[in-house]
């Protein structure tokens, strides 16, 4: 399936974890952003000029590439943690 989405991972020196960015791919800025709170997912939706229609399909990779990340991210900043001493 040819996905209309596409996934960014960023990283921030001002948070403790990376998080994701979604755009369409006609976009330059995202609709959605997937950040770790508390150690869970947390999605931040943001106002773009058009409506946000996904198929299932599309939500379904964006919640899989999220699920993913977050045990990844959270390893991540643990050995991070853990070499800093």
């Amino acid at each position: 399936m040819k996905s209309n989405i596409k996934i960014e991972e960023v990283g921030d020196i001002n948070s403790d974890y990376p998080y994701l960015e979604v755009f369409f791919n006609d976009e330059s800025s995202p609709f959605l952003e997937v950040s770790i709170c508390n150690e869970e997912l947390s999605f931040k939706i943001y106002p773009i000029k058009k409506d946000i229609i996904l198929t299932n399909q599309e939500w379904d990779y964006i919640n899989r590439t999220a699920n993913e990340f977050l045990p990844r991210a959270l390893k991540n900043e643990d050995d991070y943690l853990n070499w800093q001493g």
